[in-house]
């Protein structure tokens, strides 16, 4: 079926669903529950009645016995917005753009399950703001226009968080999941670049995709290290001192960043290029109980 994910691998997709901390706003039918006082058909709660509230939803049992109006509340089934971003800037490149095809497959499998579940599913690659994007669409039969999407991407461009976020989200975006895909080599705080997403009150699951040359290069001596992004070079002659201390550097960055999202309150799932990337992500996914 596609380069990304096998028909196989898919077949152990069908079934499962994406799991929300909190009701969503969508207005489609789905398979997440979204409080309101229509007609939905599960029983959630009371509240008391205000002027101008539909008086289909009283309670006259209760009016009758207690004198009080009060309001029968329900949760009905609603799809919610899925907004994917994966991070196409020329950091993705490295490992022979192994990160960027893990990137790729963790969106693929995503929109697959959000299709599947009738959420509607937007993606967005990015890197100095957003180079390309697919629309919101709802449906498995989409999931064809999202593989191909996904398999067009190319790599470009520098690192710009905040920037993205403020364009994508500045107009106006309904409150739903996002996504967030990327090897998180950035120079500005997180908590700079996520604070559009807090603004707005949506929820984020982030994938911190690394490769094995980042967390222990095999390098040593003179070398000249070249910025991805920038092309900016430095000489170096790395010692075996000055390599312990950069692990021990990216093993603190890693905990930061993830840090970050735990006391967000957010999903945090770490991926290693040479994993077993199948059983990586639904274990990964099931254990952070973004799945079901």
């Amino acid at each position: 079926m596609s380069s990304l994910l096998s028909k196989e691998f898919l077949r152990r997709l069908d079934g499962l669903t994406l799991l929300l901390r909190r009701p969503v706003s969508g207005h489609l039918r789905g398979q997440h529950r979204s409080k309101r006082t229509g007609g939905g058909m599960i029983f959630s709660d009371y509240r008391p009645y205000s002027p101008g509230d539909d008086v289909r939803n009283l309670d006259w049992a209760t009016y009758m016995r207690l004198d009080r109006l009060v309001l029968r509340l329900f949760e009905e089934e609603a799809d919610t917005p899925i907004y994917i971003f994966i991070d196409s800037s020329n950091s993705m490149l490295q490992a022979d753009g192994g990160k960027f095809l893990v990137a790729k497959k963790l969106a693929a499998i995503l929109s697959y399950i959000g299709l599947l579940n009738h959420d509607r599913v937007s993606l967005a690659a990015f890197s100095d703001g957003v180079v390309r994007e697919l629309p919101g669409r709802r449906g498995k039969n989409q999931m064809w226009r999202t593989l191909h999407f996904l398999e067009a991407l190319k790599p470009s461009g520098i690192t710009n968080y905040a920037d993205t976020f403020k364009r994508y989200f500045g107009g106006g975006r309904t409150r739903g999941l996002v996504v967030f895909i990327s090897d998180f080599l950035q120079q500005e705080p997180l908590e700079l670049s996520f604070k559009p997403i807090k603004q707005y009150g949506h929820e984020v699951f982030a994938s911190h995709v690394i490769s094995p040359s980042e967390v222990s290069p095999e390098l040593g001596g003179e070398v000249v290290l070249v910025d991805s992004e920038t092309n900016e070079s430095m000489n170096v002659h790395l010692t075996e001192t000055l390599l312990r201390q950069y692990r021990e550097a990216f093993v603190d960055h890693c905990s930061s960043i993830e840090n970050f999202f735990r006391r967000s309150g957010w999903g945090y799932l770490r991926i290693n290029t040479d994993d077993n990337f199948e059983e990586a992500a639904l274990i990964g996914l099931k254990k952070e109980r973004l799945t079901l």
